[in-house]
């Protein structure tokens, strides 16, 4: 996708591009369905909307690919659980773990199959239109007709979880390791039993599950063993830390609100910082400030446990509580998001917090920075870090207002769930 429209102290920069900012088939009404893992639900949903219907599952049973891929997994764990729990005289020990994976192979003969079970007339085709197009978590394939649209959200899924046992399971290294990778050393005898308990515990499933389950279960056993539930430490949000929030932005005469809201993005915390770090005080501050003199009726607050690595605070908690106990401002006038790891994702994140409160899309917000992150989301670096990262600019037309303050416009795409960040999906 070209970069949209940008502003930079007033000129214009890279390519002008077209966003929808108009909801067509995603639905603020949606109501999510939701399983006993909020994890897998945030990071795998196609999976947890398979899970809960039982025609769909009766239908996918009927498949002679996919049942023999779950029959592959079933034999295949078997083997894995051995050699993970045989004794050893050496002290060379792997627990295969990653045998489990699917092939590429297997994703393509699913993504066929459950393509297929997506078409007029088939098993999925419901859960595709009604479900899956309706919560915009699968946004970015919108376009596509519901054959593709299935097997490309499956795809997607499909490789994510894979990714979850090299990097959860074996400690393969990636660029942001230091603070969302394992939390184990995974050549250490005390985690190869735990490897091995995950995986004896999978057996104790349910009769008729889809071909998929053990792979997806020992995969977010893999997030849960490291303790990495980061995704869903805070779910339901809507019933939750946002409750209030929701309840009064949905009453909301919007056409009266001059901005939808001002976004508070984390800051990050340096060696020594607790809780908030100084940074993200002044931002506050100033939002406290501007929310008081009534520049919008509600004050977004993006930030998760990121720094330092596995901090038990989440800065946008901290900041809410900061925003109602030190400046006034009431419960039912703060959003949180309790789970942005980076820049691209407060904006993200942000933007899905609009939507779902029933805010015009096309109605600005006002993001507080200091001046040098400030002059880094007007930059065209970060642009080309949206468009790498996430695909898309989560927020277009963005211009400077004042020294501390952007103005911007939420992008309809940041519903998109994104798997292969499973900390933050």
């Amino acid at each position: 996708m070209a970069d949209c429209a940008r502003v930079r102290r007033g000129l214009l920069f890279g390519a002008l591009c077209a966003v929808n900012f108009t909801a067509s088939a995603q639905s603020v009404d949606y109501r999510f369905v939701r399983s006993d893992d909020p994890v897998a639900d945030r990071n795998a949903y196609v999976l947890t909307l398979i899970m809960a219907d039982p025609v769909v599952r009766k239908a996918l049973a009927q498949q002679a690919d996919l049942t023999k891929i779950g029959q592959r997994l079933d034999t295949t764990r078997k083997s894995v659980i051995a050699a993970c729990t045989e004794r050893r005289i050496t002290s060379v020990f792997v627990c295969p773990i990653d045998q489990l994976e699917l092939t590429d192979v297997e994703i393509r003969q699913a993504a066929e199959a459950l393509a297929r079970l997506a078409g007029p007339n088939g098993a999925l085709n419901g859960l595709v239109r009604d479900r899956m197009r309706a919560s915009g978590l699968y946004q970015k394939y919108a376009h596509l007709q519901d054959k593709p649209f299935m097997s490309a959200a499956w795809t997607a899924t499909a490789h994510a979880i894979n990714r979850l046992y090299r990097i959860y399971g074996l400690g393969e290294s990636f660029a942001l390791s230091v603070i969302d990778g394992m939390s184990r050393n995974p050549a250490d005898d005390d985690y190869r039993s735990l490897l091995a308990a995950t995986l004896q515990a999978s057996i104790d499933s349910a009769s008729g599950e889809p071909f998929f389950a053990i792979w997806s279960r020992v995969g977010f056993d893999l997030l849960a063993i490291n303790q990495r539930d980061e995704a869903g430490r805070y779910e339901p949000l809507d019933t939750g830390e946002n409750a209030a929030a929701l309840v009064n932005a949905r009453g909301l005469n919007w056409r009266s609100a001059r901005y939808s809201a001002i976004v508070v993005p984390g800051a990050g915390l340096q060696p020594g910082e607790v809780q908030v770090s100084p940074i993200a005080l002044l931002e506050v501050r100033i939002a406290a400030k501007r929310w008081h003199e009534g520049l919008a009726p509600f004050i977004i607050v993006s930030g998760g446990h990121v720094w330092p690595n596995r901090t038990p605070y989440a800065e946008a908690i901290e900041m809410k509580k900061m925003l109602r106990n030190r400046y006034g401002i009431p419960e039912n006038a703060i959003f949180v998001d309790p789970y942005a790891r980076h820049t691209t994702t407060n904006l993200r994140n942000a933007s899905r917090l609009l939507f779902r409160m029933r805010a015009p899309m096309d109605k600005p917000v006002v993001i507080i920075r200091q001046l040098g992150a400030l002059d880094y989301i007007l930059g065209e670096e970060f642009a080309v870090r949206c468009d790498q990262e996430l695909g898309y600019q989560p927020m277009a037309q963005i211009a400077e207002l004042s020294t501390f303050e952007l103005t911007a416009q939420p992008n309809i795409l940041s519903l998109h769930a994104d798997p292969s960040d499973p900390l933050d999906p």
